[in-house]
């Protein structure tokens, strides 16, 4: 295996040469957003815990993850991965940054390693689907912890696959035009009912689509705080015709009578917490990541549209056929009628409004 050196974050790192996913040990230099915002969502979790934090990277790869929460929150991480190259890369990597005090490396299945042990924060981001680690991790995750969970088969979780949908995560999901955000919630929905059979309570704290994968952050909570999460797994209503959608089932679109499509179940409540995604973008402000434009807009968009309630509106679909008038000219029309209105993270022709579909379409009549 062929290698090289390159630096991200506060690390130097032996990695690969090729790309990703030609190594027998996976680095994807894409996934740095990723892997920034995870220190920010960690440091400040660790913060406010009671006590030292170990965490398990379950699928560490080259060790990147778990190096950057040692050297730069000073965090203990276990960098599990059930490669024995990839485990001799993470040693080398330990060994470069002389970061043994604060990380081992571990070799073996993390399903195994989750069941024979308890972490205080638990970060798993496979290539392709969680569901395999969801259960193990729901075992191991401590009570009072973090949990922290990617998936890249986007296509399944969005509804543009139904078939691997319901066989991967057991949700019947359909395409709509705030799929982006299907995606995020049906992930979240997979993690609040792994962990609710072992009485955990799983409450999403941060959660994001960006580029090939969807990523959600939660803490794990009393059980006493399991039926109201329930609570909010619903099946949503979609009219494929107009995009009219409704989280009660209703077999008949409520805006043009065209017969909807009823999918799910899925989690609507909120899956971003206001403060602590402000406290991660305060965090993002004071270090000097590459990517740090990028991810601070993405923290100030989450924060913007976290007290709007489900979906976004993608309004190239909505409207389509229609010339549409800029999307702050609407935005605006909207809040002086007494509406909340946002952009979304999540398409950048999309917003978010307590208005309807029937008030949107009047008051995007009302500026033509």
């Amino acid at each position: 295996m062929e290698v090289k050196n390159v630096s991200e974050g506060d690390i130097k790192l032996i990695v690969p040469k090729g790309r990703p996913w030609d190594s027998a040990v996976f680095y994807n230099p894409e996934a740095e957003i990723n892997r920034d915002i995870s220190v920010a969502s960690l440091s400040v979790f660790s913060s406010g815990f009671n006590g030292k934090i170990t965490v398990l990277d379950g699928l560490s790869g080259t060790g990147i993850r778990g190096l950057r929460y040692g050297k730069e929150i000073g965090v203990k991480s276990v960098l599990n991965d059930d490669n024995p190259k990839a485990v001799g890369l993470i040693k080398k990597n330990i060994a470069l940054n002389r970061l043994g005090k604060f990380c081992k490396a571990s070799k073996g299945d993390a399903n195994l390693l989750m069941r024979k042990k308890v972490f205080n924060v638990i970060d798993l981001d496979p290539f392709g689907s969680p569901m395999q680690f969801l259960d193990s991790a729901a075992r191991s995750i401590y009570h009072k912890g973090m949990l922290a969970v990617t998936a890249t088969d986007t296509g399944a979780l969005n509804g543009v696959y139904p078939p691997a949908g319901l066989r991967k995560y057991g949700l019947q999901l359909e395409k709509t035009d705030f799929y982006t955000e299907v995606g995020v919630r049906a992930l979240a929905t997979a993690i609040i009912l792994a962990c609710a059979k072992y009485d955990k309570a799983f409450v999403p704290l941060l959660s994001f689509a960006q580029s090939h994968y969807y990523r959600v952050f939660g803490k794990i909570e009393n059980s006493g705080k399991i039926e109201g999460l329930l609570k909010e797994i619903k099946f949503v209503s979609y009219c494929k015709k107009c995009g009219w959608r409704s989280t009660t089932k209703q077999s008949v679109c409520g805006n043009c009578k065209y017969n909807t499509v009823i999918f799910g179940p899925l989690f609507t409540g909120k899956i971003q917490d206001r403060d602590f995604c402000s406290s991660v973008l305060s965090f993002l402000r004071e270090n000097t990541y590459k990517n740090k434009r990028f991810e601070t807009a993405l923290l100030e968009k989450l924060i913007k549209e976290s007290e709007i309630p489900q979906f976004y509106y993608e309004l190239s679909f909505i409207f389509k056929g229609k010339e549409l008038k800029p999307i702050e000219t609407i935005i605006e029309a909207l809040r002086k009628k007494g509406f909340a209105a946002e952009r979304t993270h999540f398409s950048p022709t999309g917003i978010k409004t307590t208005a309807g579909l029937k008030e949107l379409k009047i008051y995007l009549r009302s500026l033509s």
